[in-house]
Formats: C-alpha cells, structure tokens, sequence
C-alpha cells in the first residue's frame, strides 16, 4: 500500500513540476542548485549492492555500504532544502522536483539496504 501511495505522490510532483516550471531564464537560473542532486544518486548506487557484490565481502564493507546508503538519503534531503531556498520565485517547482527525487531515492536505499542486510 506504501509503495503505491509513493507513487501516486511521485506522479502528482511530476506534474507540479511540468505545470509550474518557470518561463523566464533568470528564475530557471535559480533552479540550477537543484543539479547537485546528482551527488546523492551516485553515492547511493556506487555504495550499493547493485555495484559491489555484497555477498563476496566482510561484514564491515556491508556497514559502510548501509552508511552511505542512509547518508545519501540525508545529503539529498540537504540537497533538496538548500536548492528550495535558493529558488526564489520557482519554490513551487524545487519542492516539487524535490519531493519527487526524495520519493525515488527512499526507495532505492530501502531495496540497497533490504538487499545487503535481508534481516532489516
């Protein structure tokens, strides 16, 4: 039920986005701060099971990969408050692009970190 409820709030910040991206340059400009959400997408999927194989390392390299995993999601939480701020007069989209890669990101350090430690 969870899952579904995410993705019907993801689809509806999709569509704020779409309707209220800004038409003119300089408050698109403003919005550029929002590409560092970038960082956290790399680290989550580079720590991740989905790159190092978890089964053919130590109990130690799975906790440093569950910390990067759970530090990607608190970076793009940073991430995503820093970008509204700085969007004056198009607020309404970074939270919306906001809220929509918060959405996304949750679920796939939820699926990393059920994969690397199945008892969690």
């Amino acid at each position: 039920m969870l899952i579904w409820v995410l993705f019907l709030v993801w689809i509806g910040s999709v569509v704020v986005v779409v309707r209220s991206f800004p038409k003119t340059p300089e408050i698109r400009r403003r919005l550029h701060a929002l590409s560092f959400m970038l960082v956290p997408w790399g680290l989550a999927i580079l720590s991740g099971p989905f790159v190092i194989d978890h089964h053919a390392v130590g109990p130690d390299v799975r906790a440093w990969m569950m910390a990067g995993q759970y530090a990607a999601l608190a970076l793009l939480c940073v991430i995503a408050a820093a970008g509204i701020v700085r969007a004056r007069g198009a607020r309404r989209s970074a939270s919306a692009i906001a809220v929509a890669n918060i959405i996304l990101i949750f679920l796939l350090v939820s699926v990393s970190v059920m994969i690397i430690d199945p008892g969690s």
